[in-house]
């Protein structure tokens, strides 16, 4: 079914686009259009086969979960969260998205939409105790062990304000009627919880290369966000915007250059992603990181956190 108004605002749309599919080289051809209000972009209507789209050598279904280790914790304060003493690289990563919260080992986090439970085995190794994944599309329930679990549910399923932080890493994108899910997000926090969304923006890389940007993803981004239509969404469902970090990478450009060639991120041959080093120089490389953090800097790069705070 095909949508006539801005599923964030409601206001009407002004242009129309139609994008191809390009990360796995399928080429077909989807219709999208831009708000007039808040700029969103979104897709018209969801393809009937939408599973096409994630065969299964999709990025969510190939993560690999890390070994789950219980030690002792030696905890330290890192701006304002406690975690362990040693950690590896994707515990720095980890301790960048958490830097801005308050928040300790005991706090009740969920991470919505997690696929096979990266983020959480990930969390529970850096001391966190009470992590659980939520992800209605894995094929059954998944055990870490620990009591680190994978839950194959809706969210309506879940108890009311349960959670002291919620974790949408690059998920809402994927949602369409994203109001009703934000709702949901708020009924299963606890007050002054915390929402962290991390998603696409449109930016520069949008006005560079329209079409071709890599994180348009169609079909499968069903909404592409402006910081209007971002703060929007929030209002409407009763958050409040705290902290914005703008963190797009060098993909923005490498992806998108890939796809103004025609080339498709995972190569149909291997089923692997097209090793960027095989297309561009290191010194091409280096340069766009370097862009990409001059557009963070201006807010204008490709991909932002956003930390939302239940009012």
């Amino acid at each position: 079914m095909s949508i006539d108004n801005c599923r964030i605002c409601g206001s009407a749309f002004t242009e129309k686009f139609v994008f191809r599919e390009m990360m796995f080289g399928f080429r077909d051809l989807f219709n999208y259009a831009a708000c007039g209000n808040c700029g969103a972009l979104q897709t018209l209507s969801i393809p009937s086969n939408i599973d096409k789209y994630y065969p299964a050598d999709y990025v969510s279904f190939t993560q690999v979960t890390p070994v789950l280790k219980r030690q002792p914790i030696q905890k330290r304060l890192v701006g304002n969260l406690r975690i362990k003493r040693k950690y590896k690289v994707s515990g720095n990563l980890l301790i960048n998205y958490l830097r801005p919260i308050e928040t300790t080992p005991s706090a009740r986090i969920l991470d919505i939409g997690c696929g096979k439970g990266a983020l959480i085995c990930a969390l529970f190794n850096l001391g966190f105790e009470n992590v659980t994944g939520v992800d209605k599309f894995i094929p059954e329930e998944v055990d870490h062990g620990y009591g680190v679990r994978v839950l194959k549910k809706e969210l309506t399923e879940l108890p009311a304000h349960s959670y002291d932080l919620l974790i949408m890493h690059h998920v809402l994108e994927h949602v369409d009627d994203q109001v009703a899910e934000m709702k949901e997000c708020h009924r299963l926090l606890k007050e002054r919880g915390v929402l962290m969304i991390s998603i696409p923006l449109l930016g520069k890389a949008w006005e560079i290369y329209g079409g071709n940007w890599v994180q348009l993803d169609a079909p499968r981004h069903y909404v592409l966000h402006t910081m209007k239509s971002l703060s929007l969404l929030a209002e409407r469902t009763g958050f409040k915007i705290q902290n914005v970090i703008f963190d797009s990478s060098a993909f923005q450009f490498l992806g998108s250059e890939l796809y103004e060639k025609d080339i498709p991120l995972v190569d149909p041959e291997t089923h692997k992603w097209n090793a960027f080093d095989k297309h561009f120089t290191p010194e091409e490389i280096a340069n766009f990181e370097k862009q990409a953090q001059i557009l963070n800097a201006a807010q204008q790069g490709d991909a932002a956190r956003f930390y939302l705070y239940k009012i």
